[in-house]
C-alpha cells in the first residue's frame, strides 16, 4: 500500500455548516496495526493474533502523528477484538480519555475461512476469493457474514452516536475489510465498490457527522508511516 493519502472526497453539501457547528461530530477512524496474520496472509475475521514489531512501530508512529496535531478527542470507541483493543488503549491514553469496547466495530465474521491463507483460498474456493475481497458485499462465507451486514452495524453505530451527541471529536478503531465497506458507503451510499477503498494498518480516515450526514472524507491518511519503509 502507498503510505500516502490515498484519497480525498467531498460526500456532500456542507450547506454553510462550519467546523465549529455545535451538531457535528468528527470521527477519526482507525485501522489498527500489523499482526502476525496480516504478515502471512492468514484470514483473521473474529479471531485474533499478535501485534509484530512493525505493528508496534506503526502504533508508535501514529500516535506521535496525532500529539502533533490539532485533534482533541474525547472519546475512543474499540473493537473488543485484541488487534484494535491494544491500540484503542494506547490512543485512550494518550489522548487522556476514555476507552469504550464496542462489538459493532468487530471485523467481518469469515466463517469457516477464517484461519486460511489468502492463497488457499484462492486455490481451493477461487470464486469466493473473489467474491469475498473484490466483487460482492452480499456474498456470506460459510458460518459467516456479509461485508454488507458488517458494515452495517458500524453505521449503525455511527448513526445513534451522532444522535445522542455526547462528544465533539471521537476515535474509532475497526479492521481493515469492514472498514472498506464503511468507507465506500459513506463515499457513494452504497458498499459495492468496497475494494477501491483498501489501507495500510495503522492508517486513518477522518470525516463529519452533521444531522446524520457525512460532509467531508479524507481516507487512507498515512503518511505518518513513510519513515518505516
Amino acid at each position: 500500500f502507498p503510505v500516502t493519502i490515498i484519497g480525498v472526497f467531498l460526500v456532500c453539501n456542507i450547506l454553510n455548516n462550519s467546523i465549529c457547528d455545535s451538531s457535528l461530530m468528527q470521527v477519526i477512524l482507525i485501522r489498527h496495526a500489523e499482526t502476525e496474520w496480516n504478515v502471512k496472509g492468514i484470514i483473521q475475521g473474529h479471531s485474533d493474533s499478535a501485534l509484530t514489531l512493525r505493528g508496534e512501530r506503526q502504533t508508535a508512529a501514529l500516535l506521535a502523528a496525532f500529539v502533533a496535531s490539532d485533534y482533541r478527542v474525547e472519546c475512543v470507541y474499540a473493537s473488543p477484538l485484541g488487534r484494535a483493543w491494544q491500540m484503542g488503549q494506547r490512543l485512550a491514553e494518550s489522548f487522556h480519555c476514555s476507552l469504550i469496547a464496542e462489538p459493532a466495530l468487530k471485523e467481518q465474521a469469515f466463517g469457516q475461512f477464517e484461519g486460511m491463507t489468502t492463497i488457499e483460498l484462492l486455490q481451493n474456493n477461487p470464486d469466493a476469493a473473489e467474491a469475498l475481497f473484490n466483487l460482492d458485499a452480499e456474498y456470506c462465507p460459510p458460518e459467516g457474514e456479509s461485508l454488507s451486514h458488517a458494515s452495517q452495524r458500524i453505521m449503525h453505530f455511527l448513526t445513534n452516536l451522532e444522535k445522542k451527541r455526547h462528544h465533539r471529536t471521537i476515535c474509532i478503531v475497526s479492521h481493515g475489510q469492514v472498514i472498506q465497506g464503511v468507507l465506500a458507503m459513506l463515499k457513494s451510499g452504497a458498499v459495492d465498490d468496497f475494494h477501491r477503498y483498501a489501507q495500510p494498518n495503522a492508517s486513518y480516515s477522518v470525516f463529519e457527522l452533521i444531522n446524520g450526514r457525512c460532509t467531508a472524507l479524507k481516507w487512507g491518511i498515512a503518511t505518518h508511516l513513510r519513515h518505516l519503509d
